[in-house]
């Protein structure tokens, strides 16, 4: 770990990285930084304001001049989209549109609000200051980065936890610190639990929930409001695969006409065939590439290279240097990715060499990729070959994202992390007819994972997800459990929008699936739910 004066001394030594620093980040507070020319902005950030809180203070916005920002006003209601949006549904990709639409729904009602949310796509932060209330929602995923806390009584809702760290001189938790450093930590997804950050004065928001702010923050859960509907018959099931693939298509569609130079990157697997299925009709607009810096990636890239040659698109693979001293300054951006990050990514070298390579790249302005479509393919069971309970307990929550080998301190002080999460945010058992995997996979794999591997790619380009659409994958979720465990749903949606994929005998198996790692996976998992679900009946 580097402090920001050691930080801000290699910028001194290497000033055209100053950009690199929180790059595409934000900052909305009520306290004024009267320097932005120093440390950590650099210059590099513009400022606004979205309007006066309760305390007759402005609600200061500072953003990277790398990231999308837009903002309206009506009257006394002021609303920004920080990132980018676009609605399949009415197809508008104008984001100053989108805001127009918003507030309209706002004035009838916060219902109709979040309904209209639900139907944008992309990666976005939405927030309203409403006559000094403040609402702050993420999209359908919450990929894009919030965190949220009042530091010596001052608001922040930050992308990035060290701005404010740096910012405000705040100490690392002392249980972060001792998880992030322990070798188990690295064999999971490499996020924190529930929606601690780095620093005991900030929270992260997370899917389907959004800050309400007047003189406290309050996290509020505003979907599912009502079951999904189940399709329970083969008219059904053909109507839904013909709608999913139209909404993906516009998507598609919407993004080649937000960005002048999109590529989609590409990979043999699912939700990647997916998506370039759907963007068929499509595939002038687009450049593909793929890159490998690692031997799965490898067999990844030639598989992608294979159906792009077979539909006749030009198709790119970029190797990543297999050693650090190929990388110029190598040292110096890791540092600076890892401050980013607040250290708690513990990004491995061979990910930051094909960062850094990617950052360097000016062969398109925005990637298209599909991760928010594996909410749809019930990976738990897959991944562990064991029936889910209906029911997780916070243990589940715990190993799911950690393998808590030999540490039962951390293990259990993240079970209570978990617990007191789970029930603030109203995840402690499933909501209507929606899975309590499923909503787990999108609200917690998706949003904390998620969003800190696309803070991570903020460092290289612009990205988006054509599937993360909140009536989306709603629409995934009313297809039958099993057809979604074997991949039916996404290999008829492949067939329906172009069957010479649907074809190819193409198939990259997820490294998740592999027999060696399933037999560990069951093993650990039996280990650390057995008795537990035994003590709970206890109590």
């Amino acid at each position: 770990m580097h402090n920001k004066y050691e930080i801000k001394e290699m910028l001194n030594n290497h000033p055209s990285y100053r950009e690199t620093l929180f790059i595409r980040g934000y900052l909305l507070t009520d306290r004024t930084f009267q320097n932005t020319d120093d440390y950590p902005f650099y210059s590099n950030w513009d400022k606004t304001d979205l309007g006066m809180l309760n305390n007759d203070k402005k609600l200061e916005v500072y953003y990277h001049r790398m990231q999308e920002f837009y903002k309206y006003s009506d009257g006394n209601i002021k609303i920004a989209i920080i990132g980018h949006a676009y609605n399949p549904f009415d197809f508008v990709h104008d984001e100053n549109e989108i805001l127009r639409d918003l507030v309209n729904k706002y004035k009838i009602s916060k219902e109709d609000f979040f309904d209209k949310v639900n139907e944008l796509t992309g990666i976005h932060l939405i927030v309203i200051n409403d006559n000094g209330i403040i609402t702050a929602v993420q999209d359908c995923s919450g990929m894009k980065s919030c965190y949220f806390g009042k530091v010596e009584d001052n608001v922040m809702i930050t992308s990035h936890p060290q701005l404010v760290g740096d910012l405000c001189d705040l100490n690392i938790d002392s249980f972060v610190d001792k998880l992030i450093h322990s070798k188990q930590y690295n064999i999971g997804n490499k996020h924190l639990p529930g929606n601690i950050s780095p620093f005991k004065e900030l929270r992260r928001l997370g899917g389907n929930t959004y800050i309400s702010y007047e003189d406290q923050f309050k996290v509020v859960r505003f979907y599912p409001l009502k079951p999904h509907d189940e399709i329970a018959s083969q008219s059904e099931f053909d109507q839904g695969i013909q709608k999913i693939s139209e909404i993906i298509h516009k998507n598609i569609a919407l993004a080649s006409l937000k960005w002048n130079n999109p590529a989609i990157s590409m990979t043999g697997g699912t939700d990647s065939k997916t998506t370039l299925a759907c963007a068929n009709g499509l595939y002038d607009k687009y450049k593909y590439y793929s890159f490998h810096c690692k031997p799965p990636e490898v067999l990844d890239a030639k598989a992608a290279r294979s159906i792009c040659e077979k539909l006749e698109l030009e198709h790119t693979i970029y190797p990543i240097p297999d050693t650090n001293e190929e990388v110029k300054d190598f040292d110096v951006l890791k540092n600076i990715i890892n401050h980013n990050s607040s250290y708690f990514n513990n990004t491995a070298d061979h990910e930051i060499r094909k960062m850094i390579t990617l950052y360097r790249l000016d062969d398109f302005d925005v990637e298209l990729k599909s991760w928010a479509s594996e909410t749809a393919r019930v990976f738990l069971e897959r991944k562990y070959k064991v029936k889910m309970p209906v029911r997780l307990t916070e243990r589940h929550f715990s190993i799911f994202q950690t393998r808590y080998f030999l540490t039962p301190d951390l293990l259990r002080k993240s079970d209570k992390i978990y617990r007191n999460f789970m029930t603030e945010i109203g995840l402690t058992g499933p909501i209507f007819n929606f899975e309590h995997t499923d909503l787990f996979y999108w609200e917690v794999r998706m949003g904390a994972w998620g969003t800190a591997v696309v803070s991570s790619l903020d460092f290289c380009h612009n990205v988006t997800m054509p599937i993360n659409n909140r009536k989306l994958i709603e629409l995934f979720l009313s297809f039958p459990h099993e057809d979604r465990k074997i991949d039916k749903v996404h290999k008829k949606v492949i067939e329906f929008c172009n069957k010479n994929i649907h074809d190819m005998d193409v198939e990259i198996k997820n490294l998740y699936f592999h027999s060696y790692r399933i037999w560990l996976e069951k093993i650990y998992y039996y280990y650390r739910t057995l008795f537990y679900k035994h003590k709970n009946q206890k109590n």
